[in-house]
């Protein structure tokens, strides 16, 4: 679907950079280590902590099996190892178990003889498992950055910059960068080396990269150029990357985080975790192995269901409000993946089901667009579901067969209902360039913007009225490459995945491009290489 461009004008002196920056409030004021002491709870967690290391208890670390969750579990395990603590990591199965600490969970880990129970990127809305370790005489931290509910389950503390009357000035860690608050309280000597695994887990998690975020991002990525963790190092070698000169915060989150994450989605987590924690590229490089190679089921898998669902779209002409399909074997770990790619590409809701649990249930997960809460919308019909959550742009939930039909017809109408009054989809160009200003230095003085990534995407730019001198198409027509004229000069841009747009185009039109600009370097010459994200007839001539 084609999208409408909004193109910003921002305010203020300075070059395209600065300006760019100001109007997103990138303030370097900001970007700083609050006091952790800030943070509601934390002088009871740093207590009740120094007492286990102290009494020598044993400390259970319950993660999550997501990206966030295993880099929480890894530095969190890391560090109390080194206070002194006497450590063990739990993390749960994403099929066999689902999200979220469980009563059956916490048994478990009482039997196994805990003195402490500290969560990683879950427990804030765990009433029922927390009441069973408050009974039982078990102490837990929840270490966590989801919306709380309004009551809090109770807990020896909760750190959670999101709960109310927490003072802590910066609002939007993801759980990691909680984690690494708790231990810069603990005092840790090993902060430094934590970095990493912060940086990994905040941008994988899509936390915006604002404020602290950003400071803890940037200081993350020094880490991993200097290549101190092997099991980072491996993967970045899997894909001919040297940590030095590759590593950026586009590369955690189109490398490193999916294949972090390919193990919680389609195996078991302890992979992941496992290979952050490896000692030596000797033991981390046949576990990074394994995680590429799950990554690229996790892909196959992915695009294998989304062209049926596109064959499924294209057969049936006009498209619904609400895209739902329901897979007979779709993995749990990719059906997410599948309706965000489908929301993405088609500007719609979409709803992807599976049934490969067997015993009747059906399990979903929904992806949307701006304007309709999904959340909201799913909660309408609750009466055809066994349980549900999420939030406005994401939602997972479980039903019976036998109510599969009926609750899809009442979602979809309800869709349908509210479709008239979403917003179309925008597209916005943060500023329009002068010709005169496709230098090399553009791309380079862009760079002052990164880390970028969730909240502070890479700047679009915006070129108006360029000339097509010539266009090519790359991989068996797979891509598009074009020679451009503006200004007087000869640029080059290339647009992936976008091969038959080739058809669209003719030589001598005038094109308006939204373009990221980018430096291509080939035998050692560097040049500006415009990388399209979108294009349209000029308005001048349309």
């Amino acid at each position: 679907m084609r999208r409408a461009w909004r193109i910003l004008e921002p305010a203020g002196r300075g070059g395209v950079a600065a300006r760019i920056a100001a109007a997103r409030g990138l303030d370097p004021a900001l970007e700083v280590h609050h006091d952790p002491l800030l943070m509601k709870g934390m002088d009871a967690a740093v207590s009740r902590i120094r007492r286990a290391i102290e009494y020598g208890e044993s400390v259970w670390i319950f993660g999550d099996y997501d990206a966030d969750g295993v880099t929480s579990s890894a530095l969190l395990a890391e560090g109390l190892e080194e206070l002194g603590a006497r450590v063990t990591v739990r993390l749960p199965h994403r099929v066999e178990e689902g999200y979220g600490l469980q009563a059956g969970q916490v048994e478990e880990i009482i039997a196994a003889g805990a003195g402490l129970l500290v969560t990683a990127d879950n427990g804030s809305s765990a009433h029922g498992p927390l009441e069973v370790a408050r009974r039982a005489g078990l102490d837990v931290i929840v270490v966590d950055h989801h919306s709380p509910t309004e009551e809090l389950p109770s807990a020896a503390a909760i750190l959670n910059p999101r709960q109310q009357g927490c003072g802590y000035p910066f609002k939007s860690l993801a759980a990691v960068g909680v984690a690494w608050k708790l231990l810069q309280a603990l005092g840790w000597r090993g902060l430094e080396r934590g970095l990493d695994l912060a940086a990994l887990g905040t941008v994988a998690d899509l936390a915006g990269l604002k404020g602290e975020n950003r400071l803890l991002v940037r200081e993350g990525l020094k880490r991993i150029r200097a290549g101190a963790r092997p099991g980072l190092e491996a993967l970045l070698r899997l894909k001919g990357v040297t940590p030095a000169t590759g590593a950026d915060a586009r590369t955690l989150g189109w490398q490193l985080g999916p294949r972090v994450n390919s193990a919680g989605r389609l195996a078991e987590a302890d992979l992941a975790y496992e290979l952050l924690r490896a000692a030596d590229l000797r033991l981390a490089e046949p576990l990074a192995l394994r995680l590429d190679g799950l990554n690229q089921e996790r892909r196959r898998v992915q695009d294998a269901a989304v062209q049926e669902a596109e064959k499924a779209l294209a057969a049936a002409g006009e498209l619904p409000a609400l895209l739902a399909f329901t897979g007979e074997d779709w993995h749990l770990g990719v059906i997410g993946l599948i309706a965000g790619r489908l929301s993405q590409d088609y500007q719609r809701p979409a709803l992807v089901l599976t049934r490969s649990l067997g015993q009747g249930i059906v399990k979903g997960s929904a992806r949307s667009v701006p304007g309709l809460h999904i959340t909201e919308a799913i909660a309408r019909h609750r009466r055809f579901l066994e349980n549900f959550g999420g939030h406005a742009e994401a939602a997972g939930l479980t039903l019976r067969e036998e109510h599969l039909e009926d609750f899809l017809e009442a979602l979809g109408a309800d869709v349908e209902e509210r479709a008239g009054a979403l917003p179309p989809p925008v597209l916005q160009v943060d500023c329009a360039v002068d010709p005169a200003e496709l230098e090399l230095s553009l791309a380079r003085e862009l760079e002052a913007l990164e880390p970028c990534g969730a909240g502070n995407p890479r700047p679009l730019l915006g070129l108006l009225g360029a000339r097509v001198q010539r266009i090519f198409s790359l991989s068996d027509g797979k891509h598009l490459k074009l020679w451009l004229e503006a200004g007087g000069r000869r640029h080059e841009a290339v647009w992936w995945q976008q091969g038959a747009a080739a058809a669209e185009l003719r030589y001598g039109q005038a094109l308006d491009l939204a373009f990221e600009p980018t430096v291509n370097t080939w035998n050692g010459r560097s040049e500006l290489q415009l990388r399209v994200e979108d294009l349209r007839p000029a308005l001048e001539e349309s």
